[in-house]
């Protein structure tokens, strides 16, 4: 019973440092670098789902990861693209 206990404190200090973390760096997050690479994209989904435009105006973006995947429900090839590491490390710092 006492080794539940313990068990138990260090999954709940291990969550708590995590959120810890997210949290600093959602704080010192920078606002202008997100407004730019949220502009690519309608919604949190489609951030995940990899539906970014990779082009604005018929000029590529570099913050944008371009490439293609094969939809099987729809039988053809689609663009897709996700934000690039290097716009991760500028908004995260």
């Amino acid at each position: 019973m006492l080794v539940l206990n313990y068990l138990g404190l260090a999954v709940g200090l291990s969550v708590a440092a995590m959120l810890l973390s997210i949290a600093y760096k959602l704080f010192r997050l920078d606002r202008f670098e997100a407004k730019k690479g949220s502009s690519r994209v309608r919604g949190v989904s489609d951030a995940v789902m990899g539906r970014a435009r990779t082009r604005d105006d018929w000029l590529p973006d570099g913050r944008i990861k371009g490439g293609m995947i094969y939809n099987r429900r729809e039988n053809r090839l689609e663009v897709c693209g996700r934000l690039s590491d290097e716009a991760f490390d500028r908004i995260f710092r």
